[in-house]
């Protein structure tokens, strides 16, 4: 939802007034141009090696939404820094995002992304791993030249807390891949604790944390926490709403269920059989999600989606989506940035991430 009056800075000094995403698309352009400037540069040539740096490009020339390297320079920016300086880091925290999905539609076995097949798809796995590799080394090349850009204390400053981002979501990716490996079904503080480690950290308060730290805003960080925990919960509550509701979001509709996530939707189906006394179906749910994704069909996803309508996960969902997202600005207000302007937008930033894509 924009607000009409927020004026802030693009990397050229151009004063812009727009919404979150608007600073985000005023930036993107600058972001872009630095994440490719760590790439191998495109082969005119035909051959192996053109074929292997058309594979590691692939993702960052298909492009997201680039929000987690927007919440990087706008932190920055709102911290009393310049964007200029935090622009390395958002191009490292970018690429980080491709190489992960490449492990992750590996590891998912997610047929699309983006809007276009997915890498294991095209690449097979063994190599869609390897491009993810190069692309893992380009970003701690990346982080390396913040060194230099911002000195050495500074630099590995944000480097460790980048250490620290991921290995939290490492974290977090190990509870949802092993639930599904082992069958198990989790309670709803369950899914908070894997979502807090995968989604909040890496997409909202590391973010966040890495502009405060170039910008040298240390007193931001302690309460960072409090606006980044809740604002990471909507937005992947959204993000599984979006999977099975939503055919905007670049990737089949139902994936989700087809890998047998267990996200907040199965939860709240689940508990909502049982107190209504339908143990057969939930155990019937149950033994689904306990197959192999081989093993789940298509047909299964549409009869799931069914019962998340019939039983009311739809909207219930999306109320603890909003509700979170509203936790999320009660806390911002706590948060000692320097700009206010710059902290309406991130105001912006909660109403775009509970929204988008509906």
């Amino acid at each position: 939802m924009a607000r009409p009056g927020v004026e802030y800075s693009t990397v050229d000094g151009a004063v812009q007034t727009s919404s979150f995403m608007g600073y985000v698309k005023a930036n993107r352009e600058a972001i872009r141009k630095r994440v490719f400037e760590f790439l191998p540069a495109a082969q005119k040539e035909k051959g192996l090696v053109s074929e292997y740096v058309g594979m590691v490009r692939d993702y960052p020339m298909r492009g997201g939404k680039y929000v987690r390297p927007g919440l990087v320079l706008l932190s920055c920016e709102a911290s009393g820094g310049r964007p200029t300086e935090a622009m390395t880091t958002a191009a490292a925290m970018e690429i980080s995002e491709d190489w992960i999905l490449m492990h992750d539609d590996f590891q998912d076995h997610s047929l699309e992304r983006r809007g276009k097949p997915s890498a294991p798809v095209l690449y097979g796995d063994e190599l869609t791993v390897n491009a993810g590799d190069h692309l893992h080394i380009v970003m701690w090349e990346a982080l390396l030249d913040n060194c230099s850009d911002l000195g050495k204390d500074r630099g590995l400053f944000v480097a460790r807390e980048m250490t620290s981002i991921l290995k939290t979501t490492c974290e977090g990716q190990y509870l949802d891949i092993g639930w599904c490996q082992r069958g198990s079904f989790v309670a709803e503080r369950q899914y908070y604790e894997m979502i807090d480690r995968k989604t909040g950290g890496y997409t909202i308060t590391g973010p966040l944390r890495l502009g405060a730290l170039v910008a040298g805003n240390k007193k931001a960080l302690a309460t960072l926490g409090a606006f980044g925990k809740p604002l990471g919960r909507a937005f992947q509550i959204h993000d599984d709403w979006l999977n099975v509701f939503s055919s905007k979001t670049g990737k089949e509709l139902g994936g989700d269920v087809l890998e047998g996530k267990r996200t907040l939707m199965l939860i709240h189906l689940l508990e909502d059989l049982e107190k209504r006394g339908n143990s057969k179906k939930a155990a019937e749910i149950r033994a689904l999600f306990s197959k192999t994704r081989s093993e789940r069909t298509w047909d299964d996803v549409r009869e799931v989606i069914a019962l998340y309508d019939e039983h009311g996960c739809r909207e219930w969902a999306r109320g603890k989506a909003l509700a979170y997202a509203a936790q999320a600005k009660k806390a911002l207000a706590k948060v000692p940035y320097k700009s206010k302007e710059h902290k309406t937008m991130l105001s912006d930033a909660v109403d775009f991430i509970v929204n988008r894509e509906l």
